[in-house]
């Protein structure tokens, strides 16, 4: 699972066969263009083009599977990734997400009157706030006026209604094969990216790149050295042995209460317990739940008596951060610790006698964790389908999406994320651009683009003392990584997209009360029977018939 967060707001992956209305026909994108009302089709997936490499080393580079390179030093040289006249002076409008106050008005604002002189086109963003982003959504569908480009949360059924309703664009033979190359930025996403974001096997939003992996847990390497144990227990049991000698101390650096674990985090537990993916096939090629699973059962156990042993904070399953206010052996966070200016260095100036490290998770037997790796996409762009009845604005328009989707290293990327040199950034010290916050509120125009170029994670200067051991906990993690079963077919069940929210609050209320004793694991098995009478066993069929279909 990917966090939810500002800069990472995700959808889910495709509804790969079945499920959806089909879309109109494409006109004029090229001589063997296809009927596009057929499901699925004959068409090409985009060509990958790779954008071009910035010309900086990496600390750390791997070809293992689901390992990017880790880069310590920023771009001191920008490349031009778009090679194109402005565009025609029309206006191109948008419905993207907002999350913050709204961005200074165009008359106001000299990035948004450089970013339409760039463009070439008067880009005209209608603003929604992410509380009522879905309901916006469904006035927006209703009314019959959709804007030219719109963000895509395809993890919401609301949002997925509108592919379903036919009111964006199917892109399938327009993009597809070579096609695509005459947009590079969009060009820059490998096979596997677009695959996992189909609709009914055809292309109706743009995504955005994610990481494979993204999240970990870092420890506190004051706490540990005073356990037996140290600072790399070996499997579940010497874990549960080190949080009970952290809980124990009692207090850490200026009096701070500690625990072996202050907030509950599910994903953990299931890495250290090898759960694997909620649905997965198993030894007999079966689909089956994760709760299923003996490792479930396990795992549930054995938080169970951690619980009760406390070394939980009892706050720990808070919805609300602020309560969290004690340390603790072990936190789960993610890459932000080693990509931002607030990560792990800045947590031991907030706590000045805390010492804090990445932590590679072993297995609960002794053997390495079992990682689930990311849906390969967030966030995604679609188009209009009234763009299809005009080929000439339907090229501008992705003329558009491929400036604002520039990679990093590039001018462009530069300008869209940070604006004007010496308005809204100057380089500082190590090269990065560092904003200036008085004219901060002029940026906020656009959310609408579509993350391109090379996966890479490019620490903070103040990290750069951990890059050896974010490296090795991220390759650990990547050595020992799966792909979804259901890769790409996630959102094949209709069942999922209706119910996905209650069931997995179904579950985490069951899984939450048996770790502090409100239930009991010895219920597990009539759970499971509730969980599948409620839509669990309709969503194993529709994703069976799926994964039938799909081979």
């Amino acid at each position: 699972m990917v966090e939810f967060s500002r800069r990472n707001f995700l959808g889910a992956v495709g509804l790969g066969a079945g499920g959806l209305a089909a879309g109109g026909a494409l006109t004029g994108c090229s001589n063997d263009a296809k009927d596009s009302s057929a499901a699925g089709g004959d068409f090409d997936l985009p060509t990958y083009q790779a954008a071009p490499t910035p010309e900086v080393e990496p600390f750390f580079a791997s070809d293992t599977p689901g390992m990017i390179p880790v880069y310590t030093d920023a771009v001191q040289s920008f490349f031009k990734s778009v090679d194109r006249e402005p565009g025609s002076g029309g206006a191109v409008t948008t419905f993207q997400l907002t999350w913050g106050d709204p961005s200074t008005p165009l008359e106001d604002n000299p990035y948004w009157q450089e970013l339409n002189k760039r463009l070439g086109v008067s880009f005209e963003p209608q603003f929604v706030p992410q509380p009522v982003f879905d309901e916006k959504f469904s006035t927006m569908l209703a009314s019959g006026d959709v804007p030219d480009l719109v963000f895509m949360n395809d993890q919401s059924a609301v949002n997925l209604q509108g592919i379903r309703d036919g009111a964006f664009a199917d892109l399938s033979e327009f993009l597809s094969g070579d096609n695509i190359l005459q947009w590079p930025n969009l060009a820059a996403r490998q096979e596997h990216i677009w695959k996992a974001s189909l609709k009914d096997g055809r292309i109706y939003q743009i995504p955005s790149l994610v990481p494979p992996l993204t999240n970990m847990p870092i420890m506190r390497v004051d706490l540990l050295e005073q356990t037996g144990i140290g600072l790399a227990p070996a499997d579940a049991d010497q874990l549960l042995a080190a949080f009970k000698e952290v809980t124990a101390l009692g207090s850490g650096p200026g009096g701070q209460k500690v625990y072996g674990i202050n907030k509950y985090e599910p994903i953990m537990w299931r890495r250290l317990f090898k759960v694997g993916a909620d649905w997965q096939l198993n030894a007999s090629g079966d689909l089956v739940h994760a709760m299923e699973t003996e490792n479930f059962r396990a795992m549930l156990t054995w938080l169970a008596q951690a619980w009760d042993e406390g070394v939980f904070d009892p706050v720990s399953m808070t919805t609300n951060p602020a309560d969290i206010v004690s340390g603790a052996a072990l936190e789960w966070t993610h890459h932000g610790m080693f990509l931002g200016a607030e990560g792990i260095a800045q947590k031991e100036i907030d706590l000045p006698g805390a010492k804090y490290d990445f932590f590679d998770l072993p297995g609960f037997d002794g053997t390495g964790q079992v990682v689930v790796q990311n849906i390969p996409y967030g966030r995604s762009t679609c188009l209009s389908h009234a763009l299809l009845e005009d080929e000439d604005r339907l090229v501008e328009v992705l003329n558009v999406l491929d400036y604002i989707s520039a990679p990093y290293g590039s001018e462009e990327n530069l300008f869209v994320h940070n604006g004007i040199e010496g308005r809204h950034f100057d380089f500082n010290e190590d090269g990065l651009p560092a904003r200036i916050e008085e004219n901060g509120a002029e940026l906020g125009v656009q959310y609408v683009a579509v993350d391109s170029g090379e996966q890479s994670w490019r620490g903070h200067p103040s990290n750069r003392a951990w890059a050896e051991s974010f490296s090795e906990v991220m390759e650990s993690a990547a050595q020992n990584s799966i792909v979804r079963d259901l890769e790409g077919l996630e959102a094949a069940s209709d069942t999922f997209v209706r119910k996905g929210n209650q069931l997995t609050e179904l579950l985490n209320d069951f899984e939450r009360g048996v770790v502090t004793g409100r239930e009991s694991v010895d219920d597990l098995d009539s759970f499971i029977a509730e969980y599948m009478s409620q839509g669990g066993e309709q969503v194993r069929s529709e994703y069976t018939k799926a994964l039938d279909e799909a081979s």
